[in-house]
Parts: structure tokens; sequence; C-alpha cells
């Protein structure tokens, strides 16, 4: 999956190559019921084939809404259903960067579920994932833009707890990328592997392989020593630190 550039919206909806789906006003009650019927309409469409190749008049038909009203909703196929896989995603990742955030948090508990709610979320869109890990496709770097918004949040959570040296543009660039590289990839990987094992065994093997600082633990005074953490004995020093 190849991230798309990041529009700067916050925990919005980023369609694919930066498109911003409007969300809907939740008082209307005819735009949500027509909201629905086209995000039921893409999923199922887009369980067999790249919601790219879909047609908009058969999408349109499939939902039994004009032309004229699927484009009110949506640019696109691919656009209406990253935004429906995305507003899936949204309660779960929210109520998580709520609890990065809260004082005393315990990170690796946090991130564990941050795994387990994304892995539920592609067990209920199977199909649709199981198409989208074929081949690169404008969803899958929609998702990961939005992977990476999520990712921001939590890296600014640790990052403010970090009792080493205060992380630079750069680490908090490359912590960003990669927790949204990592996200693909076990998305990517399980399918791929038929979802042969349960999501807590997925995030288990997730775990030996995951970045130091996403294992660390604060002490009793809530600030974290990444040099204190899983691997880093086997960190080289630093260009500007002296070598033994």
């Amino acid at each position: 999956m190849r991230a798309a550039e990041t529009p700067s919206v916050g925990w919005g909806l980023p369609g694919p190559q930066g498109a911003i789906v409007s969300p809907a006003n939740p008082d209307d009650r005819r735009y949500v019921r027509v909201q629905t019927q086209l995000w039921d309409a893409v999923k199922e469409m887009s369980a067999t084939r790249p919601a790219e190749s879909i047609p908009v008049a058969e999408l349109a038909q499939t939902a039994d809404v004009s032309r004229a009203v699927f484009y009110h909703h949506a640019t696109s196929p691919a656009a209406l259903l990253a935004t429906a896989l995305i507003d899936d995603l949204r309660p779960a990742f929210d109520q998580l960067a709520q609890e990065m955030k809260a004082p005393g948090a315990k990170y690796v508990d946090v991130w564990r579920r941050v795994y387990l709610s994304l892995l539920d979320h592609v067990v209920r869109h199977e199909g649709i994932y199981r198409v989208m890990s074929a081949e690169e496709s404008s969803v899958s770097s929609a998702l990961e833009s939005y992977f990476e918004q999520a990712a921001a949040t939590y890296v600014a959570a640790v990052s403010s707890h970090l009792d080493d040296d205060p992380p630079t543009a750069l680490w908090q660039a490359m912590a960003i990328a990669q927790t949204a590289r990592d996200m693909t990839a076990v998305i990517r990987a399980w399918v791929r592997t038929n979802l042969a094992d349960p999501p807590d065994r997925v995030v288990d093997t997730y775990f030996t392989l995951a970045p130091p600082w996403q294992l660390a633990r604060a002490d009793e005074t809530g600030r974290i020593t990444l040099r204190r953490g899983r691997g880093h004995r086997d960190l080289p020093p630093r260009a500007d630190q002296p070598r033994d």
C-alpha cells in the first residue's frame, strides 16, 4: 500500500489522492439514508473487484440513487469506499487516541487495542481487503494516509513522555511513517496468510517485530526512557557521541 499525501484535516475523512468527502449533516436524515445505501452498495461491490473499476452508473443503480445524487456524496466509487472504511475505523481510533493521551497511559496495552480494533475491522470487511491486498490502489493509499493521521496523535503522546533527548522532527516523521506502514503491512500479511491466525496471535507476532518505542513502558513518574527499552542496548551511539 502506497502512502498518499496526508491532508491537514485532523481526524477528517481523506479520500483517494487527497480528495476530502464532506461529512453528512447528522440532522439530515435523507442524506444519511442515501449515504448508507451508497456505502452498502460500494462495500458489497468492492468485495468482488477493485473499487476503481466500478462504474458510477452501476453503483448508483445498485444503491437505487441517481448519478447526480452519487456525486453529491463522493467524487468516485473509490473515494466513497475509502470514506466508508475510514468512517468504520474512526470511532475506535478516536477513543484509543484519547486513551493514548491520558495521564498514566499504558502504551503497550493501548497499542494492542489499536491493532485488535484494526483486525476486527478487517474481519468485518474481509472480502474488500482480499481484493485490495492483491495490488496497489487509491483506496489503500487513502487508508494509509488516515493511518498516518492516527499515528501522528499516538507518536505525539509518546513523545511528550520521553525522558531522553527531545525527539527531533525527523524522528517523529519516521515514527509516523513507520507506524502507518506497519498497519498496512499487518493487514496485508494477515490477508495473504488467509486470516489463519487469530487476532491475538497476529498482534503478538507483530510485537516481536515492533519498534522499541512502541513497546516502551512509563515508570512511576510517567516518564519513558527508550535506552532502557527492549533492543536499545544494541543500538549504535549517535553520530555526536563518542564510540567505545
